[in-house]
């Protein structure tokens, strides 16, 4: 099943659970201000882009699957992350590993984005 089929709160209090982190934890590791982290929690708002990746990557989680998504909760392995890269014809040249770990979340993100919208 595609599509949204959780929310964003129920995610981030789940990955946190499962990763016995606190908020305050969560702050520190991702620079979030434990006000807007709170109100991320408790489901007043929902984190944008670059909130989603700071938290999916402290909790070691999907970005997608944190934002609700019918996908795998844990992380794509960076070694498929590289292959993926280079042969969608993304000239991934000069970049590390981490770069093009970012470039494939993006790409994600976009994609997932679409597949919510869509619904």
């Amino acid at each position: 099943m595609d599509g949204l089929v959780d929310t964003f709160s129920n995610r981030l209090n789940t990955a946190m659970k499962i990763r016995n982190i606190k908020a305050t934890e969560l702050s520190l590791k991702t620079g979030i201000a434990k006000s807007s982290l709170s109100e991320y929690i408790n489901g007043k708002y929902e984190a944008k882009q670059d909130g989603v990746y700071l938290l999916a990557k402290a909790l070691d989680v999907n970005e997608a699957w944190l934002m609700g998504c019918d996908v795998p909760m844990e992380r794509k392995d960076t070694l498929s992350d590289i292959r993926m890269a280079s042969y969608n014809g993304i000239d991934t040249e000069g970049l590390d590993e981490n770069d093009i770990d970012e470039i494939n979340r993006f790409v994600e993100f976009i994609k997932n984005k679409k597949k919510m919208d869509n619904k």
